[in-house]
Order: structure tokens, then C-alpha cells, then sequence
């Protein structure tokens, strides 16, 4: 899938997500789409080498994610949660465990 196609998506789902007031669901997917806007950010090296360079700043393009590295964005979501969950589960807080679980969950819809 592409990154304006993931991202298309994730803005048609949100607006539908917040017609449907799904609180939860609409957090998550604005993560999502904060996560690959992140994602396709230029490394702050370059900007730092154009300054030196006395070039004009101006709009800097941004990135383009291939397939393979938006997979990397969701399974990084999808990880921290998971992990976050086995946190929890270790310190007594099963609903915090479920409530994150029920987010990755979530994440794996936009998964290649």
C-alpha cells in the first residue's frame, strides 16, 4: 500500500470513527497517522547540513515510505503496545493489558 493510500485511509476511518463518537479508535488513529507524518519527515542531519551550506530552507519534501517501511511504522506501533500490555498485565492492570491489546488489534487492520 502506498503512504497517500494508508493515509487516505486513516482519514476516511477517522472521520468515520468520530461520527461514531469511538473515542478510542479515534486516538489510535490519529497516532497512526502522527506516526507515518513522522516517518516521512526529512532526517534533521540534512536540514542542519543546508544550513551550514547557507542554503534557502524553504519547504523541504518529504520522504516517500516505500511498503516495506510503513510495515516498519505499524509493527512499531503494534510492538509498543503489545509490549505496554505485557507491563501491565505483570503489575495487576488487565483492563489497561486489553484496552492496549484491543489497539494493536486495531493497527493490524492497516497492515500489508
Amino acid at each position: 500500500m502506498s503512504t497517500n493510500a494508508l493515509k487516505e485511509r486513516l482519514r476516511a476511518d477517522l472521520k468515520a470513527a468520530m461520527r461514531e463518537r469511538k473515542t478510542d479508535e479515534v486516538g489510535v488513529i490519529r497516532t497512526l497517522i502522527a506516526a507515518v507524518d513522522n516517518a516521512e519527515a526529512q532526517p534533521l542531519a540534512d536540514f542542519h547540513e543546508r544550513l551550514r551550506q547557507a542554503e534557502p530552507i524553504g519547504e523541504i519534501a518529504r520522504r516517500e515510505l516505500d511498503a516495506e517501511a510503513l510495515d516498519a511504522v505499524l509493527a512499531a506501533e503494534t510492538h509498543s503496545r503489545l509490549s505496554a500490555a505485557g507491563d501491565y498485565d505483570r503489575n495487576g492492570r488487565p483492563e489497561d493489558a486489553a484496552r492496549l491489546r484491543g489497539e494493536a488489534e486495531l493497527i493490524a487492520r492497516y497492515r500489508a
